[in-house]
């Protein structure tokens, strides 16, 4: 009996239960499933929220209008032939039943028996409490949220171009907090495409445009060497960027954003990406936490949740070990490795064979800053300016799954080079079935 035999047979039971749709949870189903094919014998089941995979390096190239939305995910279905893929959001896990509560499509709780588990549900947006910040401030984790941006830059523009320039400041004001390499890029991207689509509105001078990027740090990028944080600084803001450092961030409310030290922005637009906290899916699993305020889940050198033979963690909620010391960060090459890794690690399980330790150094970091220009290190070799940029997009476009997707990314970045970008403002009404015709014969006169 195969992998798709016992799912069949069973479908309330799984050797393997993968929950989640990121980085590491892919890429470890995406390992069984080749397994699968060679002969292993085991049932997998992939139980994620989405049916899809999101790239997430692309979301800043989304929001910027550089890469068309739906090139930046992956339909799960598709990369998978043998491991069984469930779309539903897991609602419970019991790691001493070994059992699995999720609620399907249809919206019934189902439960699911496993023999092994790995998790890889990711993180979740942290605002640290800070008033008025998940009401009003938007986010980068989702698809959803690079649209939501796009859309709010361009409805802004529409508005502001029909108003004198004195009432249109705080809509031409645009607030980034977070001046990780997440924060730079997002910055970068959306200056210049801001920047590029006033081409198409003659109203509004380019000086009337401000882009604030807040850090609490003392300097930005703290991901990279000192020396490559201030060429970021430096190139940001000779583009006009300005770079607040250090300021804390204390309230933003009525369109007014608040630091610790008594300085104000009024901004209709404040994307926030200074905090990342793993999903609260594994907060209900007990287990000894370390030291230091840390809330993922502590693991072994094979990835093993510590305290559990038979549970898995991997990605932004596993707190990995470094064999020198310290942890890995919950980067994306970081949680490849660790997927592909667990994934070897739960065939010699299975299979009676001894476990391998992970040890994933990494080959370093880069960013985009905008149009040509990046910034980053790989293999201990700092880069910078348009050989940095084009490193990072020849990497990710090769990281990117699927020959088909690479196609249309790339054939994406191609068409930038040759017309501007576009500034239609997608807009998705949440009209019942047959209200939207009824909506406009009202208003028709």
């Amino acid at each position: 009996m195969d992998g798709i035999d016992i799912g069949k047979a069973h479908p309330d039971h799984t050797d393997i239960v993968i929950v989640g749709g990121g980085f590491g949870a892919m890429n470890a189903a995406m390992a069984l499933d080749r397994q699968l094919e060679r002969g292993l014998k085991a049932g997998v089941t992939l139980i994620s929220r989405n049916n899809f995979f999101l790239f997430t390096p692309l979301l800043a190239e989304v929001a910027a209008s550089l890469v068309e939305p739906r090139h930046a995910v992956n339909p799960i279905r598709r990369m998978l032939s043998r491991v069984r893929f469930i779309e539903g959001t897991v609602q419970e896990l019991d790691p001493g039943g070994r059992t699995v509560r999720f609620l399907d499509k249809n919206g019934r709780s189902r439960l699911l028996f496993y023999e092994h588990c790995v998790l890889g549900p990711g993180g979740v947006t942290e605002f640290f409490g800070i008033p008025g910040l998940a009401e009003n401030a938007l986010t980068l984790k989702t698809l959803g949220d690079a649209v939501r941006i796009r859309n709010r830059i361009i409805d802004l523009l529409e508005r502001a171009a029909l108003l004198p320039e004195q009432d249109r400041r705080p809509l031409l004001t645009f607030v980034v907090v977070g001046g990780g390499l997440n924060g730079i890029e997002i910055g970068g991207e959306l200056h210049d495409f801001i920047l590029k689509a006033l081409e198409d509105y003659p109203s509004i001078n380019g000086g009337e445009i401000r882009m604030v990027l807040i850090e609490m740090h003392d300097r930005l990028a703290q991901e990279l060497p000192p020396e490559l944080g201030k060429y970021a600084q430096r190139n940001l803001e000779s583009r006009g960027i300005e770079i607040w450092l250090p300021a804390r961030v204390t309230s933003y409310e009525s369109h007014c954003l608040s630091v610790h030290d008594g300085r104000q922005l009024e901004a209709e637009t404040v994307i926030w990406t200074a905090g990342v906290r793993p999903s609260p899916l594994i907060q209900t699993i007990e287990v000894p936490l370390p030291q230091g305020g840390d809330h993922r889940l502590p693991v072994n050198e094979y990835l093993q949740v510590r305290g559990y033979g038979t549970l898995w963690a991997i990605g932004d909620c596993a707190l990995v070990p470094k064999p020198g010391g310290g942890y890995q960060p919950p980067t994306a090459q970081h949680a490849i490795r660790q997927g592909r890794h667990v994934a070897r690690n739960l065939v010699a399980s299975l299979t009676g064979q001894n476990l391998e330790p992970h040890d994933y150094r990494g080959l370093g970091m880069l960013a985009t800053l905008g149009r040509y220009r990046g910034v980053g290190q790989v293999m201990g070799v700092s880069i910078t300016g348009f050989v940095a940029w084009f490193a990072w997009r020849t990497y990710y476009l090769f990281a990117l799954p699927r020959w088909e997707r690479r196609s249309r990314v790339a054939f994406d970045w191609f068409l930038d080079l040759l017309f501007p970008p576009d500034i239609v403002e997608l807009k998705v009404e949440t009209l019942q079935p047959g209200r939207e015709a009824l909506t406009a014969e009202s208003k028709q006169v």
